[in-house]
């Protein structure tokens, strides 16, 4: 269980995005001091060892110095590759070694080495990065790194990336700007960079008014800016945003935000284009909040502006289209030791021509209970609902409803030393049993694809009702020594 997710991940939308979406590590051998392999450039993501058999990791810190060192191999890459690949049935193993000295007041210089290798490929990464603290507001970051990359077909790819922050926080002014480079052959295979070959500024300033009076505590507006460019110089997007925000007793606030910004989509982004796609865009929201009543902690946002279609149907292009979005969260406490937490969150793009047609509308719900029934004793249920409903007409997803659901019991002695039973239970309405095999001419329909050849591929097909799909049941004991 420490090498397997046990909880579901917080609820996100995933669906018509361009970019990879983040979602934190949740493992607990990956989480325990994970703030040791942490830099201004997120080189270490331990998801991407999705499936380890083996791990050990170091950490510690003796006087100034602090090291962190991993290694773990991952047998995932081999499982999903073909037996004609090269790859199949091999790890990709990790090795990971970061080192860091304090230097001055709460200020340090640091290196960080990363390697990813399989089948004869390999990704390294290596580099330094610096923390200054300046004054008692201002703090500095910096970082610069290279990579050397060669993947299975035995293309090799090398750049370098960098990284600088200059950030003050204060209670009435707050800002921060930074810098951020990284060349068209720069990769990190272990880290979270989900975009290369762009030079991105962002500069964010904040002024909190701070009357203190009887019902307004503070207020006041911010703005941000961003730029995007790649190292050709073309610019590939920009936005501006500003909002305004109002903080009262007892803990309620509310604001308002407007962002205008233009993106560009070149003909290498997306298969199809042969020219760049230029798209305008706007979004307004409104948000606000309160736990005014003890054991209610409320928040809500509801934005409308400008999206693109991502996903159109097969043969046509990205396209603009509106968008509409809401996020809700409310936590309960209707007694000393149970939480609930509820968050609900829709996300809908409409076709600007036709403004009834939805080309595709998300649902997710996610309902988190937490009851602690004695020190030792506490029971976690977490069950959540997604649904993705699409207009085939107007976007190639695929309708899909999920339902899932986790239990976990546990009884904690002391951190470290502790006993965990869980369940956990996920159904869709895809159906894992029949698939449209395709490739090889021609194309067949039948139950399974026992042995899929050379070009052919498998995809689920919805069905009516849900399926349950996955089952896991674990115990998990664990004891702490002391010496």
């Amino acid at each position: 269980p420490d090498f397997a997710q046990v909880e579901s991940d917080e609820p996100q939308v995933t669906v018509n995005q361009r970019f990879e979406v983040f979602f934190p590590e949740k493992r607990p051998f990956f989480l325990e001091n994970a703030n040791s392999f942490r830099t201004p450039i997120n080189l270490v993501f331990t998801r991407r060892i999705a499936d380890p058999q083996f791990g050990v990791r170091l950490t510690g810190k003796v006087g100034p110095y602090a090291i962190g060192a991993l290694l773990a191999d991952d047998e995932a890459p081999g499982k999903s590759a073909l037996p004609t690949d090269p790859g199949f049935r091999q790890r990709a193993r990790f090795g990971i070694v970061r080192l860091t000295r304090d230097i001055f007041k709460q200020s340090s210089i640091g290196m960080i080495y990363t390697d990813r290798a399989f089948a004869g490929s390999f990704n390294r990464v290596g580099g330094m990065d610096a923390r200054f603290k300046l004054g008692q507001n201002w703090v500095a970051t910096a970082q610069a790194v290279t990579s050397s990359t060669r993947d299975l077909p035995g293309n090799r790819l090398a750049g370098p990336a960098y990284s600088a922050n200059l950030n003050r926080s204060g209670r009435q002014f707050n800002y921060n700007l930074s810098y951020t480079d990284r060349s068209p052959g720069f990769r990190t295979l272990p880290g979270f960079v989900p975009r290369s070959d762009i030079r991105r500024t962002e500069q964010f300033v904040g002024y909190r008014f701070r009357p203190e009076g009887k019902y307004l505590v503070s207020w006041g507006p911010r703005v941000f800016y961003e730029r995007i460019w790649d190292h050709n110089g073309t610019r590939l997007g920009w936005f501006s945003g500003t909002n305004i925000n109002w903080e009262f007793k007892p803990d309620t606030f509310f604001g308002f935000f407007y962002g205008t910004g233009h993106e560009r989509l070149r003909p290498e982004d997306f298969s199809g284009l042969v020219q760049p796609l230029d798209v305008a865009g706007k979004v307004r929201s409104v948000f606000g909040g309160s736990s005014y009543i003890r054991q209610v902690n409320f928040f809500a946002e509801y934005s409308r502006g400008t999206g693109i279609n991502y996903v159109p149907p097969a043969g046509q292009l990205p396209v603009r289209a509106d968008e509409t979005s809401s996020f809700v969260n409310i936590t309960l406490r209707p007694l000393t030791p149970l939480r609930i937490d509820n968050t609900y969150i829709f996300k809908r793009l409409t076709d600007p021509v036709q403004r009834e047609a939805n080309i595709f509308a998300n649902h997710i719900f996610r309902q988190k209970w937490n009851w602690q029934f004695t020190r030792e004793l506490s029971l976690r249920v977490i069950l959540q609902y997604n649904s993705v409903l699409a207009n085939p007409g107007l976007t190639a997803l695929q309708t899909t409803k999920s339902l899932n659901a986790d239990f976990l019991i546990t009884y904690l002695l002391h951190p470290g030393t502790a006993l965990y039973v869980g369940y956990n239970s996920n159904a869709q309405n895809l159906a894992p049993d029949l698939f449209v095999c395709q490739g090889g001419p021609p194309a067949v329909t039948r139950p399974g694809c026992p042995s899929l050849g050379l070009g052919e591929s498998a995809l689920l097909r919805p069905r009516s009702r849900f399926i349950n799909d996955a089952k896991q049941f674990f115990v998990k004991f664990s004891y702490l020594f002391r010496f």
